[in-house]
């Protein structure tokens, strides 16, 4: 036993990095074979042709608001390409933010290979993902060795959800990184204050988690918070006077900073957009209250041209707030809303967390409150000071994935366990340090050799459930709740279905000589009839780069809404989302049809368990 513990320790030890290098590899795989196959899905209409405008034009009117970094990412190699965006659409020079309608000429109707955008656009996103994983290895290898650095990097590298999301273009697993460099420059920043390398670091990377995603902004109150937390630690060793003035200006510093690195990198991106469509931008993004309020503000700065960016950025975090404090339509456990459910994001992470993860997380919880209870279990306060003191690190972690996690539950906007992702890194980290740390307490060999085992079992158990799900991510359910399968039972939109089997329906259909036409009501973002019609063509053979321009009369699929009642036609597929959450419009406003008639009959096929298959006669 000690000698298989010595042999598996050296190994591990030795050839570290190889094994790091091979999880990436497969977790790159299995990506990149779901992603060539996953259609677009919602999010992907609106930041594609937003990011190549961007690069392209130099205007920021389509999708304020998201910051522009990652679709700066996305859009790159799409510069390479002979592509058509449609300036000549009233969507882009009359409308403020077509950025829907830009989206489908862009992808879809113009004559462009939508494939061909979408593989060039995501492989940037898929890389950044891989990146995210390199680095969080590398952390772990340098503060706790390479045991738990390749446990964290396989935790992360095989978790479903990471996979189902680490090549979409949104903002989601982007954050995640832009979160965790944040976070680890501040750490080096906080551990030496008088580097100018750890403050020029933690400027540059606070600057790039505010152009990844608006929610960044939370950064503020936690690092001023870990601060705090810090100089109480050095308080008790007598030295807050000394360190007072210096954290507290280098804070400021690293925000004052990093918002000019903001100002100056939306400078390009606003650099072609006329001052009159970004004031109907601003007119028309605000609701009343809110333009009331900031909108006079934001066009006065807006007269200035280098003060352009600066109203651009403002706007944007705006909307956002706006679009939290309005909520979203939610399915949740039977029910729909589009107010927050304060268990959403509890349940989801329960139901879409492998069960062996969830064991680690449970047993690392128990093992963690023991030990910080054990000497000196009413001293709450003295225990929290000391473990300051010798953990800062490993309490940064723990607060932020608290932090994060109070305002997820307290939010008003439930859109999906990838909002998550940005605490999830940490988590890993976390439950992978706490298993080696209960391993090497333990003195028995016998016990030793049990737990290494059991925690060995469960890897091999969380990477055969992540090898097992290709290529169904997005759907992911833990057996233990009914599976990916049963999914519409708790779920729906992004943990779900957010329309990336599109094309796994048309190959499903195209091949099934038993269908002959078939009802098609698709959530998502791609368009059914880019890939079961013909395109048509004008008098002059011009393509025509509109709704119309498809022949859909020889293919087997048919348009359909709920509200066109029950089709004609033998069969009929409808995508989760709407499946499930017609239950909410049902209740909101009464009508004659809804699909309550379909969700009492069995499907005769789930195409990825995100688009279900019924025969209707």
């Amino acid at each position: 036993m000690k000698k298989f513990l010595t042999l598996t320790r050296n190994f591990v030890s030795k050839y570290h990095l190889y094994i790091a290098i091979l999880i990436l590899a497969v977790m790159f795989g299995l990506s990149l074979f779901t992603m060539k196959n996953d259609s677009a899905i919602v999010d992907e209409v609106a930041h594609i042709p937003a990011g190549y405008s961007y690069l392209k034009y130099g205007d920021y009117r389509l999708n304020p608001e998201h910051p522009p970094l990652l679709k700066d990412i996305a859009a790159a190699p799409l510069m390479t390409l002979d592509l058509k965006f449609p300036t000549d659409s009233p969507a882009w020079y009359e409308q403020a933010n077509g950025q829907w309608e830009v989206g489908w000429d862009f992808l879809y109707h113009y004559g462009n290979n939508a494939d061909q955008i979408l593989f060039f656009s995501r492989l940037p996103i898929l890389i950044v993902g891989i990146l995210l994983g390199f680095f969080i290895y590398r952390f772990c290898l340098k503060r706790f060795g390479p045991a738990v650095a390749i446990l964290t990097l396989t935790l992360f590298a095989f978790s479903p959800n990471i996979i189902a999301h680490d090549h979409f273009v949104t903002t989601d697993v982007g954050i995640a990184a832009a979160t965790f460099f944040a976070i680890w420059t501040f750490l080096n920043w906080v551990n030496d204050p008088t580097s100018k390398k750890n403050f020029a670091l933690a400027t540059l990377f606070f600057a790039v988690a505010q152009v990844t995603k608006f929610s960044a902004i939370m950064l503020i109150p936690f690092f001023m918070g870990m601060v705090a937390i810090k100089l109480i630690a050095i308080h008790k060793k007598g030295q807050i006077k000394k360190e007072l003035l210096r954290y507290g200006l280098g804070l400021i510093g690293i925000f004052f900073f990093g918002f000019i690195l903001v100002w100056l990198f939306y400078i390009p991106h606003t650099i072609n957009m006329p001052v009159s469509m970004q004031d109907k931008l601003i007119k028309e993004s605000l609701p009343g209250g809110y333009y009331n309020r900031y909108g006079g503000i934001l066009t006065s700065i807006n007269k200035f041209p280098p003060f352009k960016p600066i109203a651009q950025y403002l706007l944007g975090l705006l909307m956002v707030i706006n679009r939290v404090q309005s909520g979203n339509i939610t399915y949740f456990l039977g029910e729909a809303t589009n107010q927050s459910f304060a268990l959403y994001f509890p349940v989801s992470f329960v139901l879409k967390t492998p069960l062996p993860m969830m064991i680690m997380i449970f047993s690392a919880l128990i093992a963690g409150i023991i030990a910080y209870f054990k000497n000196k279990p009413l001293k709450i306060w003295k225990n929290f000071v000391g473990y300051a003191q010798g953990h800062f690190v490993e309490l940064t972690l723990l607060l932020f994935i608290a932090f994060y996690s109070y305002l997820s539950i307290t939010g008003n906007l439930n859109l999906g366990i990838r909002h998550l992702f940005p605490m999830m890194p940490f988590v890993f980290i976390l439950v992978a340090k706490e298993a080696f740390m209960i391993y090497h307490k333990i003195k028995n060999q016998k016990a030793k050799f049990a737990f290494a085992i059991t925690l060995i079992a469960l890897t091999l158990w969380y990477v055969i459930i992540a090898v097992l799900q290709f290529p169904k991510y997005v759907p992911y359910i833990e057996a233990v709740f009914g599976g990916s399968g049963n999914a519409s039972k708790y779920l729906s939109d992004s943990n779900v279905d957010w329309g990336q089997d599109a094309k796994r329906l048309v190959d499903y259909v195209n091949n099934n000589p038993n269908i002959d036409k078939i009802a098609v009501d698709y959530f998502g973002g791609a368009d059914p009839r880019y890939y079961f019609c013909k395109r048509t063509y004008d008098a002059n053979g011009n393509l025509i780069t509109d709704v119309n321009g498809y022949d859909c009369k020889n293919s087997k699929f048919v348009e359909w809404h709920v509200n066109y009642g029950k089709p004609s036609t033998k069969y009929i597929a409808v995508s989760e989302t709407y499946l499930m959450s017609d239950i909410y419009y049902k209740q909101s406003n009464p009508r004659q049809y809804d699909y309550q008639w379909l969700r009492n009959k069995t499907p005769v096929a789930k195409i990825g368990d995100s688009i279900y298959i019924y025969e209707v006669n």
